[in-house]
């Protein structure tokens, strides 16, 4: 079940002439799982539940739940969680919510549905906020490489999770005691050095306990590839499914970055992976940092960004791969 088949369902129910009835199409046979739409053309999505369940009310912006009594056309009055989209500015959320709840449906036995319905939402509660222009091209790509790192080269686990700091605006995007790590991509396909751009005196700044390294990402748009931003995400989350408050806090910080599951067409951007290099930032690697300038900077300069040629970078190589990076004495996460 995906969200573009519930819309068209939607659309294609007429709107009742007048209030107690609703018009509905079942969302997948068997399930007892309908889509509604009342004489205000207000969307539902009811899920048929034994006469007196109990929930509690859920209401965020666009969006409610509870359970009510209705009488589909065609069927007896009955009780339904129901499910309602308050915002027509909300809708393409709401459906992509109403998929994640007919999927996770599926797999619940009866007598879970009401919790089922509620850990969904509460899943989503993050999201509901976030438009569909709050994340940027480019904002999209760092996003991008925080999380393949996260999945790829660090693994996901709580302790992770804790870790990724860059979504809480922390000086560096991953900080253990004894590492921080600093995540960088490009999409540029011209050939030769790396170049990065590092935004402030900060960003390769020591950290206050352990060492820093520097991440570098190289990738290229490629319509054949698999890696996309959303199945990045989705792959996280669901390695996350067993620990329900590391999930939680996984999609709190992805969300705080602008990413919203519901907008996945607008970053949808396939990437192939060309270049992964770990590089170990100590001694006389080349940055700029407060140090580089004795006292206060100049008059006048609110702050400092510099481009960063990764070709001089590379004495303080340490790893082309995750699987190298873990291979040698005391690598990996510590």
């Amino acid at each position: 079940m995906i969200a573009d088949e519930l819309l068209a369902a939607w659309a294609m129910l007429p709107t009742p002439d007048g209030a107690g009835t609703l018009e509905a199409a079942e969302a997948t046979e068997g399930l007892g799982a309908w889509l509604g739409l009342d004489h205000t053309a207000t969307r539902h999505v009811l899920i048929e539940v034994p006469d007196g369940t109990d929930a509690p009310v859920i209401k965020t912006k666009g969006m409610a739940m509870t359970v009510a009594r209705h009488r589909v056309r065609g069927r007896e009055s009955a009780d339904y969680i129901d499910i309602v989209c308050l915002d027509d500015a909300a809708l393409d959320t709401f459906a992509v919510v109403a998929a994640d709840i007919c999927n996770d449906l599926e797999a619940a036995i009866p007598d879970r549905r009401v919790s089922t319905v509620a850990e969904t939402l509460s899943r989503w509660r993050w999201f509901w906020n976030v438009g569909g222009d709050s994340l940027s091209e480019r904002d999209a790509l760092g996003l991008f490489a925080e999380l393949w790192f996260l999945d790829q080269w660090v693994g996901m686990s709580p302790h992770s999770v804790d870790a990724w700091t860059g979504a809480d605006g922390a000086r560096h995007d991953f900080q253990w005691p004894d590492l921080s790590i600093e995540v960088k991509a490009t999409s540029r396909r011209a050939e030769g050095a790396v170049v990065h751009t590092i935004q402030h005196l900060d960003q390769l700044a020591d950290p206050e306990t352990g060492t820093l390294h520097l991440f570098s990402l190289r990738v290229v748009r490629d319509r054949l590839a698999a890696n996309t931003l959303p199945s990045l995400v989705d792959r996280c989350s669901e390695q996350l499914r067993g620990v329900a408050s590391s999930r939680d806090a996984f999609l709190r910080k992805v969300s705080s970055r602008g990413y919203n599951p519901a907008h996945h067409r607008l970053r949808s951007t396939a990437y192939r992976i060309l270049e992964e290099h770990l590089y170990e930032v100590v001694g006389e690697f080349p940055r700029l940092t407060a140090l580089s300038f004795p006292g206060d900077l100049p008059a006048g300069i609110g702050d400092v960004s510099y481009r960063l040629q990764m070709a001089a970078c590379e004495p303080w190589l340490r790893a082309q791969s995750a699987a190298e990076w873990r291979s040698r004495p005391a690598g990996g996460v510590r």
